[in-house]
């Protein structure tokens, strides 16, 4: 018990015995003490639940012995190259611009720099390629951090630019 606690317990035996020497009668005065002490006992542990309480919620425990084995998983599939860094293919992005060149017919040097000089001086195919543009970097982030193979990013990429409003981060890669 900290000192502060030890210090409001004596303040508050000093006023319970002082309020208690105001009462004339000895029967309300073993009722008032008994009220009190109901009233001690309720506050004490209150405390001592909360204290407990706080010590007790982060602690892990006595670890239990060890369950039994449960069954055996589903067999993944097999291990294939990925687009991960530590795989070593070289450029996902030009995949990425080929199959977005395939895709829309717009040339490549336009969905990797989309400028007006790089769209041919047209205007209408720049707003086309600025949205796939912002696909293809997104994809591109995705395809060096998935783990999934070559032919799955394929066609997930395939699938994701032909709708780019509806291909975001966590499509599923």
């Amino acid at each position: 018990m900290e000192v502060s606690t030890f210090l409001i317990l004596v303040i508050l035996f000093i006023i319970i015995i002082s309020m208690s020497l105001m009462i004339e009668d000895s029967k309300y005065r073993l009722a008032f003490y008994l009220v009190c002490g109901l009233g001690f006992l309720t506050i004490l542990n209150m405390y001592l639940g909360i204290t407990y309480y706080i010590s007790l919620r982060n602690d892990s425990g006595i670890q239990g012995p060890q369950g039994e084995k449960g069954p055996q998983g589903v067999k993944g599939p097999s291990g294939d190259c990925t687009y991960s860094s530590s795989c070593g293919i070289p450029d996902a992005r030009a995949l990425i611009l080929n199959t977005a060149n395939r895709l829309y017919g717009i040339n490549t040097q336009c969905l990797d720099t989309p400028t007006l000089s790089n769209c041919n001086n047209n205007q209408a195919l720049l707003d086309q390629a600025i949205p796939i543009h912002n696909t293809i970097g997104m994809l591109e982030q995705v395809a060096y951090q998935t783990t999934m193979s070559r032919t799955d990013f394929e066609n997930k990429l395939n699938v994701c630019l032909q709708d780019p409003d509806n291909c975001t981060q966590d499509v599923n890669f």
